[in-house]
């Protein structure tokens, strides 16, 4: 057998505004969208790769709010960047809340956690240089 990525898959009060907070901080990119169930579904690549797929609140359904909070399952989701530092001014710049501001770990690598629509917990990290 052979896996390979395929997608995450968030629901969003606002998939339109989560959509464009991805493109406007990361760089994806919106390849389709279509209906779902009573919703629709917005999918996005990052350099020409599956990323996600955004939908709403499908008719008959009732989400639970999203957390940045601690938890089991899944916590969090990353993206590595090659400049923390204009990352992190970029972010600011566009009003994104830091749940953790940069700061280097013991290994050298940077790492924050930036706030996503529907309070996603985001990392970001830069490896140490080689």
């Amino acid at each position: 057998m052979n896996f390979t990525q395929n997608h995450l898959h968030f629901r969003s009060e606002d998939p339109d505004a989560a959509a464009r907070f991805y493109c406007d901080n990361f760089g994806a990119v919106v390849v389709a969208e279509r209906p779902l169930s009573t919703t629709k579904s917005i999918i996005l690549e990052l350099n020409d790769r599956p990323l996600m797929t955004i939908s709403g609140r499908a008719e008959g359904e009732d989400p639970v709010p999203g957390s940045t909070d601690p938890r089991y399952g899944l916590d969090h989701f990353g993206f590595e960047v090659d400049d923390m530092e204009a990352a992190a001014a970029n972010f600011r710049s566009n009003g994104v809340h830091f749940i953790c501001e940069p700061w280097t770990m013991p290994s050298g690598s940077m790492v924050a956690f930036i706030e996503a629509p529907d309070h996603v917990s985001v990392e970001i990290i830069q490896r140490p240089s080689a």
